[in-house]
């Protein structure tokens, strides 16, 4: 076997694999051998097949097989013994290999195309990137105030309906005359009074007292007989009782009323920080907001810092070769005119990121994402609120077994590295690269977001 390397451009070369019958004929042999003693055909007894016999119809596929695999081999081999910066992996060159010399099993030479990676400078500390903080506003703040007291009502029970009381019942199910069915449906059930739309069933309800007993009907009542379905939580083979009379017994009158801004009330919702009026709570949650905001900001850092390095890292490519790895390699989903059409745009973007990535975590290991980062992040995600530190050690081995099992996903194990670089990433620029900072609030955030998007897609 002879191997040389022959250069097609600045960053591409043909790579020529010579072989001979020396180098496959053994391997070709001993896999028929294999063959033959396995092989089973009307006339002979199993594995006494004669071997003429078993190389006639199987000596082409076999070695086919076999060629192919020395081939892959001594190419692999090759490209690591010489350090060859490869991209993407070798395309065979078709128009260069003699198909008849193969055939016949004569002497021949398999010609590859490899596209090479340019060497790459990064200099961070020369790039700059936009920065946006994202400011909590007295309008975030309010609103997210008004959605705290809406959440945390002050409950009350109270001796009568009012007209914005809740109303907690029971449900009994009665015939046409009005008594309770033995063993009928029951349900105990709660609504305020505003989701009440009947007017008749308004005036039954208000000034009852707790401990009041009628005929009630509450699809009547909600004016929806799907409502009714809802609260009642009826399955589909008892959907007519939506519309049915019902014996109501109030079991309890609830008033609910905001609570007020008061030391109970931050406590609740800030345990453990001493709050103690209503400015030191609205300055805490500016600060949760705005750390809310932080990962959105984040986000935009980061994609701007990855259009910067694209556009301003120096990174001539092998574009002929490339183009014909991306048509060979999408198993017929691109066509050439599609690929030369988006290459600039869309491919070779993609190739550059790729490349600046791997040469970043080249250059600095503490990028790189270890297994136990990864599975740190499954239990996390999916174990964070169990205190895993208390569990005991059947319960940690229980746990490490459904981590097992995810990993074995692939795919999934590929999207959780992947954000876990991209998290090590961005903080790394923000270390790195210097920043022009601008503030602004969500609402202008989303809309400076949402123009350059459409910019983008109008290029």
């Amino acid at each position: 076997m002879n191997i040389t390397q022959e250069p097609l451009s600045d960053l591409s070369a043909k790579i020529q694999i010579k072989l001979s019958k020396d180098d496959y004929e053994k391997e070709v042999n001993d896999a028929l051998k294999t063959y033959q003693r396995q092989a089973s055909m009307p006339g002979f007894r199993p594995g006494k097949v004669p071997f003429g016999l078993v190389k006639k119809m199987y000596g082409q596929s076999v070695m086919g097989e076999k060629i192919n695999q020395i081939v892959s081999d001594a190419l692999n081999k090759y490209i690591i013994d010489e350090k060859l910066p490869v991209i993407g992996y070798p395309l065979p060159m078709q128009e260069e290999t003699d198909a008849s010399a193969l055939s016949q099993a004569e002497e021949f030479t398999l010609s590859f195309e490899v596209g090479f990676s340019p060497e790459i400078n990064i200099d961070l500390s020369t790039i700059e990137v936009p920065f946006v903080e994202i400011k909590a506003t007295e309008k975030d703040i309010q609103k997210t105030i008004d959605n705290i007291v809406d959440s945390n009502p002050v409950v009350t029970s109270v001796e009568h309906v009012t007209e914005n009381a809740r109303v907690e019942v029971q449900l009994i199910e009665v015939n046409e005359a009005g008594e309770e069915i033995d063993n009928g449906f029951k349900e105990e059930i709660s609504f305020h009074m505003d989701q009440v739309k009947n007017q008749e069933s308004i005036e039954l309800l208000l000034n009852k007292e707790a401990g009041a007993e009628f005929i009630f009907n509450l699809a009547k009542a909600l004016e929806s007989e799907e409502a009714a379905e809802k609260l009642l939580k009826l399955d589909d083979n008892k959907k007519e009782l939506a519309s049915a009379d019902f014996n109501m017994i109030i079991r309890d009158i609830q008033l609910e009323e905001k609570p007020a801004l008061d030391e109970e009330l931050f406590n609740k919702i800030f345990p453990g920080k001493e709050i103690n009026d209503e400015a030191a709570f609205r300055e805490q949650l500016k600060e949760d907001i705005e750390n809310q905001f932080a990962q959105e900001h984040k986000r935009y850092f980061f994609g701007k810092a990855v259009d910067q390095l694209i556009e301003k890292v120096a990174m001539p490519l092998p574009e002929e070769f490339l183009k014909r790895w991306l048509v060979e390699t999408s198993e017929g989903k691109l066509s050439e005119e599609e690929v030369n059409a988006n290459f600039d745009s869309k491919y070779a973007k993609s190739i550059r990121w790729q490349m600046i990535e791997a040469e970043l975590v080249k250059q600095n290991p503490e990028l790189t994402v270890k297994e136990e980062e990864i599975r740190a992040q499954i239990k996390s995600y999916f174990f964070g609120s169990m205190g895993l530190d208390a569990q005991d050690e059947e319960m940690s081995k229980r746990m490490d077994g459904i981590v097992d099992t995810m990993l074995q996903n692939k795919q999934e194990t590929q999207r959780i590295n992947d954000q876990l670089v991209e998290t090590k990433l961005t903080d790394f620029f923000l270390e790195k690269m210097p920043k022009q900072k601008e503030s602004m609030s969500y609402e202008e955030f989303v809309a400076k977001v949402n123009e350059e998007h459409k910019e983008h897609s109008h290029e």
